[in-house]
């Protein structure tokens, strides 16, 4: 039976499209931003809380209101829980998902989800602010996860997640914070911001050459909006293959038939999650 708080987050009791596991919340204040906003932590099916004993990787999400429950989303859940829930009946896989709730405006969430130089491609008003967001979770979130709840803390069964903006500041996040981060889950990553010649000078000054103990998930679909993803993404699995990443730490799934939504996503996230913890 589930506890009802657990030190600082709550489990909710709210309406909800979630089949599998236990959804805690916590609305908090954020170094980098001027509103409270939830944190969400996902217990899988099998977590047990009198049990101590047994311990579970994390992955740390962005837009942690899309993961479980479509009613508190715009465009539709990732329904990780059901995917979650395959998994641990099919490969005994299990894992704990902790997200941010994103800004309520598209121009924040692009502030902050970017690594800290101008993208070439718009005019932002601001400058980019990710590396305030990454060193959040790994300095700050990260320690009060591990205090609360039964997790493994190594950097191996510890991943950094998200879609889109979220993509880029999570193959950005495990490079920055290399020594925390073992696993980049990136879906759609918005590479596209830069152009060719700022994207590669900026792949060279993350070193990612020199992460490959860190597993890299790159996912891009093809179609309509999503088209745009699609070279950059290539040019950095290209650039990281040539720089001595393999199969075992680097994978790429390009869908030619997938938009640019919350259902591809969906759709391969068992694989990337499974890629981490195989």
């Amino acid at each position: 039976m589930a506890l009802n708080k657990i030190g600082i987050f709550e489990l909710d009791k709210s309406k909800t499209t979630m089949k599998y596991g236990y959804h805690y919340k916590a609305l908090v204040d954020l170094p980098f931003s001027d509103a409270k906003r939830h944190i969400r932590v996902w217990l899988p099916e099998d977590y047990d809380f009198e049990d101590k004993t047994k311990k579970f990787p994390v992955i740390y999400f962005s837009d942690g209101q899309n993961l479980v429950n479509k009613y508190l989303t715009t465009f539709g859940d990732w329904g990780l829980d059901k995917v979650a829930h395959k998994l641990y009946k099919e490969k005994n896989i299990s894992f704990i998902a902790v997200g941010i709730d994103c800004p309520k405006d598209d121009k924040t969430r692009g502030l902050e989800l970017a690594p800290p130089k101008l993208p070439t491609r718009y005019r932002w008003d601001g400058f980019p602010y990710a590396d305030k967001f990454v060193d959040y979770i790994a300095d700050e979130l990260k320690p009060i996860i591990d205090k609360l709840f039964h997790t493994k803390k190594d950097k191996k069964s510890t991943g950094i997640g998200g879609s889109s903006m979220g993509g880029i500041m999570a193959f950005y996040g495990a490079t920055r914070q290399s020594d925390v981060f073992g696993f980049s889950l990136d879906f759609s990553p918005a590479f596209f911001l830069y152009n060719k010649e700022t994207w590669l000078k900026m792949l060279e000054e993350y070193a990612v050459k020199d992460k490959k103990d860190t597993k890299f998930f790159l996912y891009v679909g093809g179609k309509d909006y999503e088209a745009m993803f699609v070279n950059n993404t290539f040019l950095t699995y290209k650039y990281m293959k040539k720089n001595g990443f393999d199969q075992n730490n680097l994978a790429l799934i390009y869908d030619s038939q997938m938009i640019h939504h919350e259902t591809a996503w969906n759709k391969y996230l068992g694989e990337a999650i499974e890629f981490w913890l195989k």
